[in-house]
């Protein structure tokens, strides 16, 4: 590990990182260094100097490793430190989902090209996008992805986004992978492609709750644990609440004014998509799930509507409270989307943490 740096006056990334590092906040750690003065070097680009960055051979950053490495901690450093107003960083899901709308609304008004419209729209309201967890797991989505993509570099937007995966591996859907063969050409030609191989888990070294939140197996124990719970947070009597997402009616137990609670059939077995997580992870301070199973290899659908519901959740700040059958890293060990299912049960793990805090 190399030697503690102090903070220097100068308010760059390396200092800020110094400092972090100094309080003990985060552990020094070289990987991360490396994908620091990168992002530094960006950073630069981004200075008002003579107008903003054009044309520029590197258009961005794409950092990618295995979970809880500390990828989106860089990311979010970055993102508070680059003197630029026009700037968002938002969850690759929520983006997709935003994107999709934008498109549908743009299309009623009998547009030639929505795409274009959309990504100049875009580029007039960001210089800077940073994505959270870049994946794409839809193969209708190819096209859209590279031809927005490509209108946001052409527009000079600077993208940071981070991913699990290495440009050449994003697509986990399983068929027709070659179509997205051109948006993957195009990140690895626009954007400096970096792999963050720290060796260390830093989610799992985070783990020191005080209070257990997420309870296996399921049985009267869990139940129990439940109780526990609800009378832990004071709840009172319950009543039922609605959440209307684009005509889909979803109903829920409610205590207090923000605690929610469902089964997990309720929320992964039914037609619920990341619109409908989204909103509940908005609406709510505190989720109870009860009834987690151990996913089956064919339970691909289930499993990936959880990650999406966890995503929305831990971009949100919502506190966790889960029954399960098994642990987090046992809930869906083989089939369709496994790999990817590691950054949910790593996620689930960090929710438990003292760090991880409710809105």
């Amino acid at each position: 590990m190399p030697p503690k740096k102090q903070a220097n006056a100068d308010g760059s990334l390396e200092s800020r990182y110094a400092q972090l590092v100094a309080r003990r906040h985060i552990k020094d750690d070289a990987a991360q260094r490396q994908v620091l003065t990168a992002l530094e070097a960006l950073s630069a680009q981004l200075k008002p100097r003579r107008g903003l960055f054009k044309k520029q051979a590197t258009r961005g950053l794409y950092i990618w490793g295995n979970v809880g490495r500390g990828k989106s901690m860089l990311m979010d450093l970055f993102y508070d430190h680059v003197p630029v107003k026009k700037k968002r960083r938002i969850h690759f899901h929520a983006f997709m989902q935003e994107v999709h709308m934008r498109i549908h609304k743009l299309r009623k008004e009998k547009l030639t090209d929505p795409v274009a419209v959309l990504a100049q729209q875009l580029a007039e309201e960001t210089t800077l996008l940073c994505f959270d967890e870049l994946q794409a797991n839809d193969v209708a989505d190819a096209t859209l992805l590279y031809r927005l993509f490509s209108g946001l570099f052409e527009a000079d937007v600077m993208i940071v986004s981070t991913s699990n995966h290495p440009p050449a591996s994003l697509y986990t859907g399983g068929h027709q992978r070659e179509r997205f063969a051109k948006f993957i050409t195009l990140i690895e030609e626009c954007m400096q492609v970096m792999a963050l191989s720290s060796p260390a888990d830093y989610r799992q070294m985070q783990m020191k709750s005080e209070q257990r939140a997420y309870f296996y197996p399921l049985g009267p124990d869990a139940d129990a644990f439940i109780d526990h719970m609800l009378k832990h947070l004071a709840v009172g009597a319950q009543r039922v609440e609605t959440l209307a997402v684009h005509g889909r009616v979803t109903f829920f137990a409610l205590y207090k004014d923000a605690i929610g609670r469902f089964t997990f059939q309720e929320l992964c077995e039914s037609a619920l998509g990341a619109a409908d997580y989204l909103a509940l992870a908005e609406r709510l301070d505190t989720l109870i799930v009860t009834d987690i199973p151990k996913l089956a290899a064919d339970k691909r659908n289930e499993a990936k509507r959880f990650m999406t519901l966890v995503d929305a959740l831990y971009e949100h700040k919502v506190k966790l409270i889960a029954t399960a059958d098994v642990a987090p890293d046992q809930l869906y060990p083989d089939g369709d989307g496994a790999f990817e299912f590691k950054r949910t049960a790593s996620r689930l793990a960090e929710m438990q943490s003292e760090k991880y805090s409710g809105k």
